[in-house]
């Protein structure tokens, strides 16, 4: 396994066409130490500049990238509220991209807020309006958590059973997103939507 940072440190690799990124912070972790990795997960190299230690991870570049965002326009420009995370650089990684949007706004919209454009229409290939896509996480501004059902989930998947129910009552058997959505409930939904100014 990679740390967290290890991690958006290789989609930021694969995002900049480069073979590996440094990160000094699994130097100090028994990842390294004791070297839980397999062969050419992780190599410790001697900085040709500095001589100090530095650990090297290598880049990540998915077949496919699949973000969720609060909104996208026709053209594939993307838009984030609050926190990016790595989403810009896991997006910009993938050899295809397909974003997943709450909506699907003009091209107006998005000129009318530039600064919140984070991921432009040259690496978009595919566009999809999704609302309630995360489900039952949330996005800001748009609705919380829902935590009764992630309570449920996670009771319910504690068995291989309880997961066969779960993926059968919630996954394989409706039939399509909109159909999960009104096995929730409308009601359900409408207390999680978001509360200005907050965003939750």
């Amino acid at each position: 396994d990679y740390t967290n940072l290890a991690m958006a440190l290789r989609f930021l690799g694969g995002a900049l066409g480069v073979p590996f990124m440094p990160i000094k912070s699994m130097l100090g972790t028994d990842l390294i130490k004791k070297y839980r990795f397999r062969k050419n997960k992780a190599k410790v190299i001697e900085c040709p500049f500095t001589g100090e230690k530095v650990c090297l991870v290598p880049s990540v570049r998915p077949d496919f990238s699949i973000v969720h965002v609060q909104r996208v326009d026709m053209e594939g420009n993307v838009q984030i509220d609050g926190v990016v995370g790595e989403d810009s650089e896991g997006a910009k990684a993938g050899k295809k991209v397909i974003v997943l949007a709450e909506e699907i706004v003009n091209s107006a919209m998005i000129r009318m807020k530039p600064d919140s454009t984070v991921i432009p229409n040259i690496y978009v290939d595919y566009v999809v309006e999704c609302p309630w896509g995360s489900y039952p996480m949330m996005v800001y501004n748009y609705y919380d958590y829902d935590l009764e059902h992630i309570r449920l989930y996670y009771m319910q998947c504690k068995t291989e059973e309880g997961w066969e129910k779960y993926c059968e009552e919630y996954i394989t058997g409706v039939e399509n997103h909109m159909k999960f959505l009104k096995k929730i409930g409308i009601e359900r939904l409408m207390k999680l939507k978001a509360k200005k100014p907050f965003g939750y």
